[in-house]
């Protein structure tokens, strides 16, 4: 077994087991408030029409709502709106962006400087 497929195995087990509530700090709550508080009145309609089936929550009962949601509720609300986490460490994305592939064959290389 790979050391990287042991860590996934280990957040899995993880997630399941020991996260059952989200937080204000989650990245994936802030990836979907930020979709929220900058989106469309359409977008805020979609969120709340998703969360509570009815089109006029609003973002104190969102906040609520995501927050007593696990970890796999959570990632099922990310999928639906197709949001993606956007990530940049204190190095830049100079580093990440040169160890992605060039071409849809080449793999993803391991970064030397992280």
């Amino acid at each position: 077994m790979k050391l990287s497929e042991l860590k996934e195995q280990i957040r899995s087990v993880i997630r399941e087991q020991f996260i059952d509530e989200m937080s204000q700090n989650d990245i994936h709550f802030k990836a979907i408030m930020k979709f929220y508080d900058r989106g469309t009145s359409n977008a805020k309609k979609a969120i709340s029409l998703f969360l509570f089936r009815k089109p006029n929550a609003s973002r104190k009962d969102i906040v609520q709502e995501l927050m007593d949601m696990n970890y796999n509720d959570i990632q099922d609300v990310m999928k639906h709106f197709k949001l993606k986490i956007e990530y940049v460490d204190k190095k830049g994305v100079e580093h990440v962006a040169a160890a992605l592939p060039q071409t849809e064959e080449e793999p993803i290389k391991e970064c030397k400087i992280c």
